[in-house]
């Protein structure tokens, strides 16, 4: 049966019917609301209290394997040192005052961890079109750097920039200019199973009061040493490269002594 439009009536609405409907969806909103405060703050406080290394990625074996040659001119991949902790520093080894903090750590690495095989050292250029295996193999024994504990390694020049960039998370793509390289110089840990790890320090606020969560740490001695020679150590005991490598240090310790649960 149709009606005509004049012979409808408009719907009356109850004034309190719409109140309580008006109530309950703002009660939800308010019980959801504080729901999600309490669960967050659990999961704060959870992470305070949590002193593991913060986790940053993880390399996947099905994505993230990268083919290096190495300074004995052998074929290897990044991952067949899955199952190990091991430390991966980008460089440019005809470029050394851009990495003269870090090869100081690298070098205090090999003498801390040397005699260890489940730790190696990952030192990779950036600059591969020019140094080659060859030049590497140079470099390895100006270093001691030998196999295999320690890689001087190289790829193809756009592949490693793009490695670094896209799956070590690195802060800026390598690039030269005027004919020196700028690239983020920060060191990168993985752990056993393939994940990469950054130290963390409580987050601080401008009133000096800790915060009730973790910020993760670069790795970058580079700009630490710039840090201290600008004299910005306000509130640490140490330089700030003194206080990176021992949290690097502090890091590598846990790591090790943390088995795989994932060694494929």
């Amino acid at each position: 049966m149709r009606y005509a439009a004049q012979d409808l009536e408009p719907a009356v609405r109850d004034p309190k019917k719409l109140r309580r409907t008006a109530l309950i969806l703002v009660g939800i909103m308010v019980f959801g609301s504080i729901g999600v405060l309490i669960a967050y703050n659990r999961k704060a406080e959870k992470l305070a209290e949590d002193d593991r290394p913060a986790f940053i990625t993880r390399l996947r074996t099905d994505k993230h394997d990268f083919k290096l040659w190495r300074q004995d001119e052998s074929e290897a991949s990044l991952l067949d040192l899955a199952g190990d902790v091991f430390v991966i520093a980008p460089v440019v080894f005809e470029q050394p005052e851009g990495w003269r903090e870090t090869r100081r750590v690298l070098l205090d690495l090999k003498e801390r961890y040397g005699d260890r095989d489940d730790f190696h050292l990952v030192t990779i250029t950036l600059d591969p079109e020019n140094e080659p295996p060859a030049e590497l193999a140079r470099h390895a024994d100006e270093l001691g750097a030998e196999l295999p504990f320690w890689w001087l390694a190289g790829a193809r020049e756009e592949s490693v920039h793009k490695y670094f960039k896209n799956v070590l998370q690195a802060g800026i793509m390598p690039e030269k200019s005027d004919g020196k390289w700028n690239y983020d110089t920060s060191i990168i840990v993985v752990d056993r199973d393939r994940h990469v790890r950054q130290p963390t320090v409580r987050a601080r606020k401008p009133n000096g009061r800790e915060l009730n969560y973790r910020n993760p740490v670069r790795l970058d001695f580079e700009e630490a040493a710039e840090w201290d020679a600008e004299g910005r150590s306000e509130g640490l005991d140490k330089t700030n490269v003194e206080t990176m490598e021992e949290m690097l240090i502090d890091t590598i310790d846990e790591l090790l002594a943390t088995p795989a649960e994932d060694p494929t």
